[in-house]
């Protein structure tokens, strides 16, 4: 292929000029492009076998930029039945030399995989094919996680954050910080929420998490006391989404918050309370590394977390990290 894309791609290394030479990707030879195919879309296919909007988006953007670099628009406008195991080596090894991270190349890989496991599963490619482009392997290794555990303090910033506004977005934000603290829950969980959901004679919370796992949240009395005023005191006990838009003037809708709200929300409180940026998944860090600072067995965490291997949950307990500090400064000599 000797198209040029345009877009923001990772596969680019310039950031001046996003256009991509795809002579400059493959590793060896050289391949026509391919013709169209207008009729069924493996691409699409596989995103709606994907359990989550959220995952359906990230991995939308992900066959984006493969379709990309195989010189075309849009995954609808890709003929993946014509992709072969050297365009999946050529985007793999482009990826590699540009410095991406295992988990990245490996992300990449994993669409690829899916979407021509329905290409095949729908009778566009042969299983000769199809089993030269599964056999191409991941990527090992690892990098350090971006992820950090908040400080006490710094949790506590950000709940007065939300104390010290007396509009209704304070009340709303309190509740849904306290919430990611209390429970550890992801921010799609906490946006699928509806009032009755809640157990109040138990202080708990029913939810379908990540993998569609249904399981119970319990609350802190202090993160039970701030939704309660949210609802008693600002939204209302109606049915609904238990979090909802806050418009002009104050004024409280039932449209339910996306995820990317919980995200923003955050960011928001985050630079009130005057501490480094964090993240609701971060949040969901300090849970879990709270638990097992408190000495809570990992399988209790695990199930609190909603984690399915333990093996998860130990990616989760940022202690090390202290530890590490803690450790250095044994050797310090004046």
């Amino acid at each position: 292929m000797n198209a040029h894309f345009y877009t923001r791609s990772p596969l680019s290394n310039d950031k001046r000029d996003n256009r991509i030479p795809m002579k400059e990707v493959w590793l060896s030879g050289k391949v026509s492009k391919v013709t169209h195919q207008k009729n069924n879309n493996p691409a699409q296919l596989y995103l709606l076998r994907l359990d989550s909007k959220r995952s359906r988006r990230s991995i939308s953007s992900t066959l984006k930029l493969i379709a990309n670099a195989l010189g075309h628009v849009s995954i609808q406008d890709c003929p993946w039945e014509k992709v072969r195991r050297i365009h999946v080596i050529a985007i793999k090894e482009k990826l590699l030399q540009s410095g991406f991270s295992p988990a990245t190349i490996n992300t990449y890989l994993c669409a690829i995989r899916g979407t021509m496991h329905e290409a095949w599963t729908l009778g566009l490619i042969n299983s000769e094919d199809y089993m030269k482009i599964k056999d191409v392997k991941s990527v090992k290794g690892s990098r350090l996680s971006k992820g950090r555990a908040l400080s006490e303090a710094e949790v506590g910033k950000l709940l007065q954050s939300c104390k010290s506004d007396d509009s209704k977005k304070g009340a709303r934000d309190l509740a849904i910080i306290s919430l990611l603290y209390g429970c550890g829950l992801r921010r799609a969980e906490i946006v699928s929420i509806d009032v009755e959901d809640i157990y109040w004679t138990e202080n708990t919370i029913k939810l379908v998490g990540k993998g569609n796992i249904e399981r119970v949240a319990y609350m802190p009395d202090s993160t039970a006391l701030y939704i309660k005023s949210w609802l008693n005191k600002t939204r209302g006990t109606q049915p609904g989404a238990l979090f909802t838009r806050i418009r002009r003037w104050d004024y409280v809708t039932f449209e339910r918050l996306s995820d990317q709200a919980i995200y923003n929300i955050l960011l928001h409180r985050q630079k009130i309370a005057g501490i480094e940026k964090c993240s609701p998944h971060d949040m969901r860090r300090t849970f879990g590394t709270r638990l097992l600072d408190m000495n809570v067995d990992i399988i209790t965490v695990r199930d609190a977390m909603g984690h399915v291997s333990v093996n998860t949950t130990q990616k989760y307990d940022k202690r090390g990290t202290r530890r590490l500090k803690e450790a250095s400064k044994l050797m310090s000599k004046e």
